[in-house]
């Protein structure tokens, strides 16, 4: 390798953010796997499930969005 390369501030910082690119690229590629090979997890199941649920305040919005929704709807027939 050329020294002046090794050495190099602009060259480390390539390194670092490369290196890091694939450490995360790799995570998440690791997680797929898992969640691939272990589809009956209790945590993955109980994640899905969560989400599954909205909260009050999702409810909420949801109901407020329709009303607006049927608002614009009447707004626009007459």
């Amino acid at each position: 390798m050329v020294p002046i390369f090794a050495t190099s501030t602009q060259t480390n910082l390539l390194i670092y953010v490369g290196g890091g690119g694939f450490v995360l690229l790799g995570a998440f590629y690791f997680g797929r796997i898992v969640t691939f090979f272990f589809p009956n997890n209790p945590l993955i199941k109980k994640g899905k499930k969560e989400n599954e649920e909205l909260t009050p305040k999702q409810k909420e919005f949801v109901e407020f969005l329709e009303k607006a929704s049927n608002q614009s709807k009447e707004n626009n027939d007459a």
